[in-house]
């Protein structure tokens, strides 16, 4: 299960507009673009007015999913910057001191920015500083991009590059020569900046209301409206600088550490058991491609957790509802009463189960992400099912494993892998993913992979937001740091927005590739360390049946047969009832015993299905996965499927 919460991208870009992917440039401008520019300083009060804004203070109020709220931003020229942005439950701090990029977090942990983080850091304050006003550009390049024209106006629209960031299109109007709005591009979603009631405050003509708009995200609009504005004042460098490191939210629940606990590990997902708020340990998910906590909305209903706001979230294929939250107590506990408890934590709260029970015959009360994580290094150690919580203040890595160095891509951990010796790329490695590696469709189109691709399967791929098809093949190797092996199976995306439609990564790593190792995530002092285990030599596999099962109302059921596989063969169709496999009812195994059965069976072997099907002209429900689930007028049929290796 792959998501991401995009609030904290959005709050960036209330004042800041994000950049994305590094590129360099030369200073320059066109004269076109002069022309522009040189009409645009004049609109706004000449380039003195610019030039005595060396240093400057704005504070505002903030709206977005239905909440109220502030900001309040410094700026130093030519390269600080720092934003407390409050909303809801929230407060998100951030800032950029020179070339030390930092941010804390909801929960109070700060975080040093690296990697993508670093550069859209540098290019937002490069932004926030009108940098390209300058005369050498600061650094940067700025040229006419052409002419839009709208139901409102016309525009000249310029295309500025930073030195490092991806440019932006910023659209002047021809009736006044003003900024009327800001286009950039965020990863796989554009994300628009529109600037409107401009007045004279502290010297300069300035918009006082800044609407955001996030591409296919609607929930997300935020709106900025600037209360004060100082100019040329003097700020202490502390405002800049990164705050102290330390959290003191989080206990072992045996005094000392580190924590150890077992977990289920079950379709290749990490289950812990978790206790909010002093109620029952319930089942939650570990997942380190979850950028925030998260309490489902039903288990947060029936425990009276309130929620507040209405926002979209981003999961592996698409965007679905969410909301913010707090609770005031988190205890993650083994069966022996070992853990860790967490005091007073900001939570994300969204629908799961309805996307998740059904492929795991269990419902699923929370997501442990990010937040929780990040206080710990944190060692899964698959081959045991054991979790080692350790005090990134005091750990010292003593295994025998090799390290990776590795970045956080807005919370998740990246590391470098190739396929194939040709295809490198920066990828996520995400415990909450069941799948061996989803590679990203840009990454997958920009290398024409779908035509190169020999045997090869479509399947359903899915998440929180929704499913999407998927395309299941094997290549020649995969290396990961100084690991590799062969025949590895790869997934290519077709999702077309979410997670997995990313264009600034080539995919993620799943557990079906971590479980070949005891991996100890280090994110203070950005390294993996991976350790082959047990499990290292082994194939990846796939299906040998071709029949996915879900567990829907107490029944379960086929929701997915692929085509020329061993159950459709066997004449086995979506949505008929398993009631019975090899004579014994299918409720006496457990989703992971009849997963082991039709994924590692060998060849040849056959199992008999005894399934419930619709009469012909029966009446049949809309259920999950886009299926139908019969309502009624059941007949009884019996099939035999021989396990074949597909891939």
């Amino acid at each position: 299960m792959k998501m991401s919460l995009p609030a904290r991208r959005l709050f960036a870009c209330l004042v800041l507009m994000a950049g994305a992917s590094p590129r360099t440039s030369s200073a320059e401008i066109t004269p076109e673009a002069q022309a522009v520019v040189d009409r645009y300083l004049g609109a706004v009060g000449g380039r003195a007015a610019w030039a005595g804004e060396a240093s400057m203070r704005v504070k505002g109020s903030l709206s977005a999913f239905g909440l109220s709220g502030s900001v309040e931003q410094w700026t130093e020229r030519p390269d600080r910057s720092a934003t407390v942005t409050v909303i809801g439950p929230f407060t998100l701090r951030e800032g950029m001191d020179k070339d030390r990029a930092w941010r804390v977090d909801q929960n109070g942990k700060r975080a040093m920015l690296d990697g993508k983080d670093l550069e859209d850091a540098r290019s937002s304050t490069w932004f926030g500083n009108e940098q390209w006003l300058a005369l050498d550009q600061g650094g940067g390049r700025v040229s006419l991009a052409g002419r839009e024209q709208d139901s409102l106006g016309a525009y000249q629209v310029l295309e500025i590059v930073p030195p490092v960031g991806r440019s932006r299109q910023v659209w002047f109007s021809e009736r006044t020569g003003l900024i009327d709005r800001e286009l950039t591009r965020r990863d796989n979603r554009t994300v628009t900046s529109r600037q409107s009631d401009y007045r004279l405050a502290a010297g300069r003509t300035r918009p006082h209301r800044t609407q955001i708009e996030v591409e296919g995200m609607p929930l997300n609009t935020a709106t900025l409206v600037i209360d004060s504005v100082w100019v040329g004042v003097p700020i202490e460098p502390a405002v800049f600088a990164a705050p102290r490191s330390e959290v003191a939210d989080w206990r072992f629940l045996r005094g000392k550490g580190p924590a150890k606990l077992s977990f289920t590990y079950s379709l290749r997902h990490v289950w812990v058991r978790a206790s909010v708020n002093g109620l029952p340990p319930a089942d939650f998910l570990l997942d380190t491609g979850a950028s925030v906590t998260v309490i489902d909305s039903a288990y947060a209903a029936a425990h009276r957790i309130k929620a507040e706001g209405k926002l979209q979230a981003a999961g592996a294929g698409a965007a679905g509802g969410a909301a913010l939250g707090r609770i005031d107590s988190l205890r993650v506990v083994g069966p022996d009463g070992d853990g860790v408890a967490l005091a007073g934590q900001n939570v994300a709260v969204l629908s799961l189960s309805p996307y998740l029970a059904p492929f795991f015959f269990r419902e699923v009360s929370g997501v442990l992400g990010y937040d929780f994580i990040s206080r710990f290094v944190l060692e899964v150690d698959f081959d045991r099912s054991l979790l080692v919580l350790h005090d990134p203040g005091t750990f010292v890595y003593a295994g025998a494993g090799k390290s990776v160095p590795l970045t956080l891509a807005g919370n998740i951990p990246v590391v470098k892998a190739r396929i194939d010796d040709q295809y490198e790329g920066e990828f996520r490695l995400d415990i909450g993913s069941g799948s061996t590696v989803d590679l990203h469709g840009p990454f997958v189109a920009r290398h024409g992979l779908q035509q190169k691709a020999a045997v090869r399967h479509q399947v359903q791929g899915g998440g929180f937001g929704g499913s999407f098809a998927t395309t299941v093949t094997r290549m020649k190797k995969m290396e990961i740091g100084p690991f590799s092996w062969t025949e590895p199976m790869i997934l290519f995306s077709g999702a077309t927005s979410g997670g997995l439609a990313s264009e600034d990564f080539a995919g993620n790593i799943g557990n079906h590739i971590l479980e070949r190792f005891k991996v100890t995530f280090d994110y203070e002092r950005r390294v993996v360390h991976l350790e082959p285990g047990a499990r290292f030599g082994q194939r990846d596999y796939f299906t040998s049946a071709g029949v996915r099962l879900g567990k829907i109302d107490g029944r379960v059921l086929a929701l997915e047969v692929l085509p020329g596989s061993p159950a459709a063969q066997a004449g086995i169709k979506v949505v008929d009832q398993i009631v019975a496999v090899d004579g014994k009812p299918v409720e006496s195994y457990t989703i992971d015993q009849l997963s082991e059965m039709f994924e590692h069976g060998p060849e040849g072997r056959k199992h008999t299905f005894e399934v419930l099907r619709l009469k012909s002209g029966g009446e049949s429900v809309a259920v999950g996965n886009g299926s139908k689930l019969p309502a009624e007028g059941w007949k009884k049929k019996k099939f035999k499927i021989a396990l074949r290796e597909m891939l």
